[in-house]
């Protein structure tokens, strides 16, 4: 059976040809771009986990340098100034060694959705 001519053309390509090359290529446009944004989301929650690991690290080290810390829970802003919406909870414990307490350090942000909790022992000098 012979192509109508109308379908088929020997100099270039048909409107059919052109439609289903922006199609295809419409379709992988839309999923490059939807792994675009998924990193992107991606990489601020690694951003973020980073930030409040390092502010957890930083809240145990100002805990080690006061001495050996007294039993309680204290819970508060990171900092007054920086609008980046981290707050933290220290709890420090009794552990199961004598003159040996357990610090726990609890970061979260978003409303508290989020949290990264880092743990440290401190002896009694």
């Amino acid at each position: 059976m012979a192509t109508p001519k109308k379908y088929h053309s020997e100099t270039g390509t048909t409107l059919l040809e052109v439609m289903v090359a922006i199609a295809i290529a419409s379709i992988a446009l839309v999923s490059f771009i939807t792994v675009v944004v998924s990193s992107m989301d991606l990489e601020d929650q690694a951003r973020k986990i980073t930030e409040a690991t390092l502010a957890a690290d930083d809240k145990l080290k100002e805990v080690e340098r006061t001495g050996f810390p007294e039993i309680g829970k204290t819970e508060g802003l990171l900092s007054d100034q920086d609008p980046s919406g981290f707050s933290y909870t220290l709890v420090v414990s009794d552990s199961p060694i004598q003159d040996v307490r357990q610090v726990d350090v609890e970061i979260f942000w978003e409303k508290k959705q989020h949290s990264v909790m880092l743990t440290t022992y401190i002896a009694k000098q």
